[in-house]
């Protein structure tokens, strides 16, 4: 599946890029489409944080993120990391007092707040808003001179900076330094550019059995029953690696989805299910079945490390089995995927074909998928294990994939 996000620079006197302003595009078309406000807002943060990724979207420049109210009043920007997101809010928001606390709120946390499309500063709750706003943005295509002055002059007395938007041409740039605008943004500097990527689809059917499951009080939460719906999504599963990973207090190597989950925790899964809540396409036949195979192999490494008596290391051996299509489904090299995940050693080593004993019983379960015999006989002589029993293993896991694929289709239709 693949995903799309737009971005274009903003920059400073210099032509020194400053941050990136990301939009939601659905498509390679360079046109945002008609959609929900925050669809669109919850789209651009999972593309550009999660599949994207910052490091290649904005060279780990602050991006310009639009949040709708219903999304501020929801505290989705608390989510990340303030060195990284400038929060961008319309100017036609509807400012009460409940709304411009939650913007002291974030100034407190240490975010920017950049208020956008600003036309004029007459009304007295954008003068109280001003308070807690680092940039205001100026559409110069809808304002005057006269009206620029008149930001401008109360920007400098607020020590606000003048962002000046749709700048298209050398000579507007100009005029905008001698206005005291800082910050340029528009087809003069670039027009947007879309960057994409491919995800591994998510079911819908495993985000509502995980708030089902999280809706409950605190003490009810059935976290085995959690850890058991990402076990069975690979998709979720490499989303909340994702997520340990560009966290700034998180980023540790991770063993086992279990010790992910715990790592993260109940109230972050809690709001991260609520930004995961945006329409997906049910995943295409072919992703479907690279999806089933890794639930296999997670299942027959778990189940060949307990044969042999690596009973502690079966979560283990089980993320490595489940994250070893990671690549194909992303179609890019195991080396850029492995190095966006907080992975143990040995894990990150096997996926990267390193020998070791997770890397081992990897091509254990590789010959069986393959009817690779030739393969196996040396390996089972070295292992004691007999192919009897690495069959019935094989037949187990393809039994279990069923069970949970089938599961999965039901609950798509009951929740599509």
């Amino acid at each position: 599946m693949e995903v799309f996000v737009a971005r274009q620079p903003i920059v400073d006197g210099r032509n020194d890029i400053c941050g990136y302003e990301l939009l939601y595009r659905n498509s390679k078309e360079n046109t945002f489409p008609q959609t929900d406000g925050n669809k669109a807002t919850r789209e651009v943060l999972i593309n550009s944080f999660l599949t994207i990724g910052l490091e290649r979207l904005s060279q780990n420049h602050p991006c310009f993120i639009n949040f709708t109210e219903e999304l501020l009043m929801d505290k989705v920007p608390e989510y990340f990391d303030p060195s990284k997101l400038i929060v961008e809010i319309l100017e036609d928001v509807n400012w009460n007092g409940d709304l411009i606390k939650v913007c002291r709120e974030l100034k407190e946390k240490g975010f920017s707040i950049a208020l956008d499309d600003v036309m004029s500063i007459e009304q007295t709750d954008i003068h109280e808003l001003l308070t807690y706003v680092d940039i205001l943005k100026v559409d110069i295509r809808q304002s005057s001179e006269t009206i620029r002055a008149e930001i401008g002059k109360i920007a400098q007395d607020k020590n606000i900076t003048l962002l000046a938007e749709k700048v298209e041409t050398a000579e507007e740039f100009n005029q905008c330094m001698k206005e005291g605008f800082e910050l340029f943004q528009g087809y003069y500097i670039s027009r947007p550019v879309i960057v994409s990527a491919v995800d591994i689809p998510l079911y819908r059917s495993s985000y509502f059995q995980i708030i089902k499951e999280l809706s409950v009080e605190e003490e009810h939460i059935n976290l085995d029953r959690v850890i058991q719906i990402f076990e069975g999504d690979l998709a979720l599963t490499y989303k909340l690696l994702r997520l340990i990973n560009f966290s700034s207090t998180l980023s540790m190597p991770v063993q086992s989805i279990k010790q992910a989950v715990q790592l993260f925790g109940v109230e972050p899964l809690k709001k991260w299910m609520y930004v995961f809540t945006v329409e997906e396409e049910s995943p295409a036949p072919a992703s479907q079945e690279t999806m089933k195979s890794s639930l296999q192999r997670a299942k027959m490494c778990e189940q060949i490390g307990i044969s042999i008596g690596h009973n502690r290391l079966g979560e283990q051996y089980f993320l490595t089995g489940l994250l070893s299509s990671v690549d194909v489904m992303m179609q890019c090299s195991p080396e850029e995927v492995m190095n966006t995940l907080p992975l143990d050693a040995a894990i990150h080593e096997a996926l990267n074909g390193e020998e070791n004993m997770h890397r081992f019983i990897l091509d254990i379960v590789v010959a069986i998928e393959q009817a690779d015999f030739d393969r196996l006989e040396p390996i089972l002589e070295k292992m004691d294990l007999r192919l009897s029993e690495l069959l019935e293993i094989y037949g187990q896991a393809i039994a279990w994939t069923e069970q949970l694929y089938n599961r999965h289709l039901h609950l798509e239709e009951v929740h599509g």
